[in-house]
């Protein structure tokens, strides 16, 4: 599936308007001649600027005829570095390209993977580090594109704003502009599925990011296989954030598209209040939250109740980007209760694995690992319990560079197989219970202990938010430690230990508790992808243990 040919011919796009609502931090309303009266009104009131497909497939042909006239080719490598903003969803659909996302520390390292023919940046002063990233790598010069509508003095004049793209075209256009604009649509829909349509990073938390080239096949598998988690009545409104699982961004927008919805973007960041401040303005009915953010948005919306047709709107949420547990799920549920809430697994490296089959069971109702941990159905190929392997259309065929190729390998029939790192197990009907990162498992005398399953153990026992790290042992080698946001309704550590002991055995018996204010905290440590630091986290704990140790041992001194 083509994204020209989702803007182009949408459900019902001649008859029916539907907006592309760019939220952006109160921007001007876009006037559009296509808009009906009382939806003009509706974005004055809401100060977001719109667009149409029209508008979008217009601009989408105005930028690639630019392109074309600064030298662009069919099919070329085009690196963004760009904001969540209108800009993202409408540049990659010019000329076929393949769209490629970074971090500005792992710039140099990407532009001699991808060597891209044309960059976009904010503006000509950011772009520095590309010109000079460029020149010592002695790569050939791209075509430069920065979103500022002027360059500065005294920047490289070789950054051309985007604004000014279909300035420059309109000097080259050919006599019949409509046959120029067929002709371009014409080889668009000529595409190849072996073509690299788009190349995320992974977040490079185990070292150097990793590029993912997904190819068109890749990505139309997706789309199709995930068909099931956008409809029309829940892509109407659907809000996209930066995400920490970059890989949403481009199958997101064109899932919604494909649905003949809005994507709705609420500025640069991931953002609990952001996406809130959504559902009350513009009636979002779709929206993906990590778990963490599943307790912010509890605390949100107890200072800031929605009103009943705010939380009404909402019709489908997604909450991913880790383990999930079982009260995640149901705090979820009891936020917006009028909304299919699931659990969708995916990853950089590609998707489309799994559907989620129980959106008619109340989340206290599903199954859970040990009675505890949520689960997916079969899609993929796991030992009984251990790393998961993953195969199929939608996952890419290797890192680019040959980077961690062992991490890619054939089976005996040549089918070829991806260790995904997240550490599984599936049962006798094919359900397959994900229960978390390998990186996070916990060997206590040669068993594995996955924190997540503790968590819900313990998040079901107390009701409040609980993070497992591990602590060391002279003769176990690492033993469970929970975190807590608060003892809950007055409960003991000794009542906690018990029930932990008592729901899922002696290997999974906690080392010990504490609480936020016990490690001198207001609240967990998070990225800014809203995931919890473990890492920070756990030498909280280990400094904790230290104090205790020396208050016992000076005790025992007194003595």
């Amino acid at each position: 599936m083509h994204a020209k040919a989702n803007i182009t011919t949408p459900p019902t796009a001649h008859e029916q308007t539907f907006e592309s609502a760019l939220w952006q931090g109160h921007k001007a309303q876009v006037a559009n001649p296509d808009v009906s009266r009382g939806q003009q009104q509706r974005q004055a009131t809401l100060k977001c600027a719109t667009l149409t497909y029209a508008e979008l497939h217009q601009i989408s042909l105005k930028l690639a005829a630019g392109l074309q006239s600064y030298g662009a080719q069919s099919e070329s490598t085009l690196l963004m570095l760009i904001p969540n903003g209108v800009e993202y969803p409408r540049t990659p659909l010019d000329m076929r390209a393949s769209p490629h996302h970074l971090r500005f520390t792992a710039l140099k390292h990407t532009l001699r993977d991808v060597k891209p023919q044309i960059v976009v940046a904010p503006d000509a002063s950011s772009g520095k580090a590309i010109d000079v990233s460029v020149s010592e790598l002695g790569l050939p010069q791209p075509i430069r594109l920065c979103l500022a509508s002027s360059t500065s003095r005294g920047s490289n004049p070789a950054w051309k704003p985007l604004a000014s793209m279909s300035d420059y075209a309109s000097r080259f256009e050919p006599p019949d502009e409509h046959d120029s604009s067929e002709e371009m649509m014409a080889a668009a829909r000529q595409d190849r599925p072996d073509r690299i349509h788009s190349i995320m990073f992974t977040s490079g938390t185990s070292g150097r990011p990793k590029g993912c080239p997904l190819r068109v096949s890749g990505m139309s598998h997706v789309l199709q296989s995930q068909r099931w988690l956008l409809t029309p009545e829940s892509a109407a409104f659907a809000l996209q954030q930066p995400h920490n699982s970059r890989g949403i961004a481009p199958a997101q927008t064109l899932q919604t598209w494909a649905a003949g919805g809005a994507v709705v973007m609420t500025g640069q960041t991931f953002s609990v209040r952001d996406a809130a401040e959504a559902i009350r303005q513009l009636g979002v009915t779709f929206l993906v939250l990590t778990p963490p953010m599943v307790h912010e948005m509890a605390a949100e919306l107890a200072e800031r109740p929605l009103p009943d047709a705010g939380a009404s709107c909402v019709k489908t949420i997604q909450v991913g980007g880790d383990a999930v547990t079982r009260d995640v799920l149901v705090k979820c549920a009891r936020l917006f209760p009028w909304a299919r809430v699931c659990v969708n697994h995916g990853m950089t490296e590609g998707g489309g694995s799994f559907v989620w089959p129980f959106f008619e069971t109340a989340p206290r109702d599903i199954p859970y690992f040990g009675g505890d941990v949520s689960r997916g159905p079969v899609g993929a190929r796991v030992a009984d319990p251990g790393v998961g392997r993953r195969g199929g259309t939608g996952l890419i065929r290797g890192y680019m560079e040959g980077r961690s190729a062992e991490s890619f390998y054939p089976d005996r029939r040549g089918r070829s197989w991806f260790v995904t790192g997240d550490v599984a197990t599936v049962d006798a009907s094919g359900l397959v219970y994900i229960l978390g990162r390998s990186g996070d498992m916990i060997r206590r005398a040669g068993v594995i202990v996955m924190p997540a399953v503790i968590e819900s153990s313990v998040e079901s026992f107390l009701g409040v938010q609980t993070v497992v790290v591990p602590v060391p042992h002279h003769v176990l080698g690492a033993e469970p430690f929970a975190v807590v946001s608060s003892y809950g309704d007055g409960k003991t550590e000794a009542q906690i230990k018990e029930h932990v002991r008592a729901a899922l055995g002696r290997d999974y018996a906690l080392a010990g508790l504490a609480s936020l204010k016990q490690l001198g905290l207001v609240e967990f440590p998070l990225n800014q992808t809203h995931k919890v630091v473990r890492s920070e986290l756990r030498g909280l704990v280990l400094k904790h243990l230290d104090r205790q140790k020396s208050i016992a041992n000076g005790k025992c001194g007194d003595t």
